[in-house]
This record gives structure tokens, C-alpha cells and sequence, in this order.
């Protein structure tokens, strides 16, 4: 039985219209807490520029109460100097082609402390096509600002590694060139002068089984003193150290030709002075591996180097008449190869130069190099 007092009547079911009403307002809340918390700041300003809505994201960036910045302050009065200029300039041609994309700026915060942000922004107009307001969206990239820093620290300090990693070689190379023409080479000079003697003392009544072996010996003898004198040229060509890297590269061309059977010209513009030794170094072994990259790849017939200075700076160019290659589509280094233009891109930019290749398909294959010749 129902207890006395309690009404007996059942309560009013909700209407449709009061329902809707709640789920816009639901819909409606959920939206303004994704504006004001959203991950980024988010503004409008009117044709003067004056802040006429900020989300609490951006104004906790800021430092500032609402009430500090909504309908009182120039977004401009909210930048450094230099980065206000470029909103306003921003900001004209907003109103004019209705938008702009991640203009740069430094933000300064109430503290007086700076923060750098992206800036995008979109024109509102009324049906007449007159600006009305803007709705711009803030990113705080002082993160990706830091760690654009620290990555070219470490560019830095790998240049740094890299540039002292090539003079250790480069002495290392001349060490041991030295060691071998010393050592190994004057013992095997040696060695051809007492087999001449015995051979000479023999004489050519001597056994003949005796002078056959002895001549074989000779030639094998020749044949390894050729092999150390090309060893000794490929870690360290002594021209180069004598004479310079113009002279070295004569030489190193006329051998390259030799070997390989392909033409090969040096065109000097004019006298190169000589270089810091280890920029020379530098230079030789870049053009050596643009060499090797010819035989192994270009299918050329004819190659040009080039060597001139201009302005205080010295132009190396390895040009050849090959099957060339679309330099858009280079693929990364591989265990299997490739290695080359990025290592000849890392001697260069290791001695503060500018590395790059000009290339087509069926039309050959120029690498060059730019750096200040400082001696």
C-alpha cells in the first residue's frame, strides 16, 4: 500500500525540446573545453588587431588574466620588437589574401621572458567580402627550437670528429708511405742489387736452370717494387706533399688514365697556390673518389677535372661524358654500396666547403667542390 502523504502522481516525462536543449549544451561544453585546453593557443583579433578572444592555454603561455588582454592589448604588444614588425606585415597581408602559415615570432610573456611560436592564421569576412576578424592557432615550438639546437650541436662536434678523424689518417697514410719507401722499399733495392751481382758472378756459362730462376726472380722483384711504389702513392702520393695538389693531379690523372684506359684532362684556370697541407689532402682524395665513382658506375669515355680559384675561393670539378644518373632519386648508403658522394660530401663540408653533384641521365655526371683556400 502507498504511504499517506506521498503523492501518487508520476513524474512528467522530459520533453523532445528539453532533451535537445541538453545535448547542444553537452555538445557546447565539450567544444569550449577543447578550445580552452586545447594543446595549442588559439586567438581572434579585430581589423585593428586587438585581441577579442584567447583561449587559457595561450594566456597560461602568457602570463596574463583575461581581462589583461581580451579587448585591451595588440596581439603585436605581445612580441619582441623585430617579431612584432613581421605580425604587422603578416597581419596586412592576412586581411588582403585571407591567411597566412607558420610565420615565425618571439613571444614575450608577462615576466618579460621570451618563448618562440608558429603562427597560422585564417580571415573571417561578412557576406560583402569585409574582414571582420581573424582566428589564428599558436604553437609553442620552444622544444623543437631546443632540440634544432642540440642536433646541430652534434652536426658540430661530428664535423668537428670527422675533420680530425681525416688529419689523423692523412698522417697516418703519410707514416706509413714513409715507412714502406724506407723500409720495405730499400730492402727490395737491395735485394735487386745483390741478385744482379750473384748473377753477374754466375755468368752466362753458369748453370742455366740456376739463371733461369735468377731472372724470374728479378722480374718478380720489379713487379713487387712497382706494386709498393703504387701502395705508396695510393695512402700518400709524395707529389703532393712536394708540389702541390695542381701537380698531384696531373700525376694522379695520367696514372688513372694508364690504368683504366679513359681520357683524362686537368684544366687549370690558373696558377693554384699551395694549400693548408690538410685541405690538400682533402681535395686529392675527394677527386680520387670521384674517379673511382667513374670506373665503377659512369661508363665514360672522357673525363675533365677542373681546378681555379675565384673570390679567394678554390673550385674542384670532376666532369665525365658517362650514363649519368637522376640525383632527385639517390637512395641512402647501404651495406652493398653507395657510399661514395656521401663521403665525398663529408671531406668537403670537414674542411668548411660546399659539396655538390650536377647530373642527368644520359648526359654525364659533374661533382664539384667549393672551398675557401686558405693556406
Amino acid at each position: 500500500m502507498p504511504r499517506e502523504g506521498r503523492s501518487m502522481q508520476p513524474h512528467p516525462e522530459a520533453s523532445p525540446e528539453l532533451e535537445a536543449h541538453d545535448a547542444l549544451k553537452r555538445v557546447a561544453d565539450e567544444l569550449r573545453d577543447l578550445y580552452e585546453n586545447a594543446p595549442c593557443g588559439y586567438h581572434s583579433l579585430d581589423h585593428r588587431g586587438i585581441v577579442i578572444q584567447m583561449n587559457d592555454t595561450e594566456l597560461r603561455w602568457l602570463g596574463y588574466a583575461r581581462e589583461e588582454v581580451v579587448g585591451r592589448m595588440r596581439l603585436s604588444q605581445l612580441l619582441t620588437p623585430p617579431s612584432a614588425e613581421r605580425f604587422e606585415r603578416a597581419f596586412e597581408r592576412l586581411k588582403q589574401r585571407g591567411n597566412f602559415r607558420d610565420v615565425e615570432l618571439e613571444v614575450r610573456r608577462k615576466n618579460a621572458s621570451v618563448f618562440p611560436a608558429l603562427l597560422s592564421a585564417t580571415a573571417v569576412r561578412d557576406a560583402a567580402g569585409r574582414f571582420i576578424e581573424s582566428r589564428a592557432s599558436v604553437f609553442d615550438v620552444t622544444r623543437r627550437r631546443m632540440a634544432e639546437e642540440e642536433a646541430r650541436g652534434y652536426a658540430q662536434r661530428l664535423k668537428a670528429i670527422a675533420r680530425r678523424a681525416g688529419e689523423i689518417q692523412e698522417n697516418e697514410r703519410r707514416r706509413l708511405a714513409q715507412e714502406l719507401h724506407d723500409r720495405v722499399g730499400q730492402n727490395l733495392t737491395a735485394l735487386t742489387l745483390n741478385l744482379n751481382i750473384v748473377k753477374g758472378q754466375i755468368g752466362a756459362a753458369g748453370d742455366a736452370s740456376i739463371l733461369a730462376r735468377l731472372d724470374d726472380s728479378l722480374k718478380l722483384l720489379d713487379a713487387t717494387v712497382e706494386s709498393i711504389r703504387g701502395v705508396m702513392s695510393e695512402l700518400r702520393p709524395a707529389v703532393l706533399d712536394d708540389y702541390g695538389l695542381a701537380a698531384a693531379l696531373h700525376w694522379y690523372a695520367e696514372e688513372f688514365g694508364r690504368r683504366t684506359g679513359i681520357a683524362i684532362t686537368v684544366a687549370e684556370r690558373e696558377a693554384t697556390p699551395r694549400l693548408a697541407p690538410l685541405l690538400e689532402g682533402v681535395l686529392f682524395r675527394i677527386a680520387q673518389e670521384a674517379l673511382t665513382n667513374v670506373v665503377k658506375h659512369a661508363r665514360a669515355s672522357k673525363v675533365q677535372i677542373g681546378l681555379g680559384m675565384q673570390s679567394g675561393m678554390l673550385r674542384l670539378s670532376v666532369a665525365d661524358d658517362g650514363r649519368g644518373f637522376d640525383a632527385s632519386r639517390v637512395q641512402p648508403p647501404t651495406r652493398q654500396g653507395g657510399w661514395g658522394l656521401m663521403i665525398m660530401r663529408e671531406r668537403a663540408e670537414s674542411a668548411g666547403g660546399r659539396f655538390h653533384v650536377d647530373a642527368v641521365p644520359g648526359k654525364g655526371t659533374c661533382v664539384v667542390v667549393e672551398v675557401r683556400a686558405a693556406r
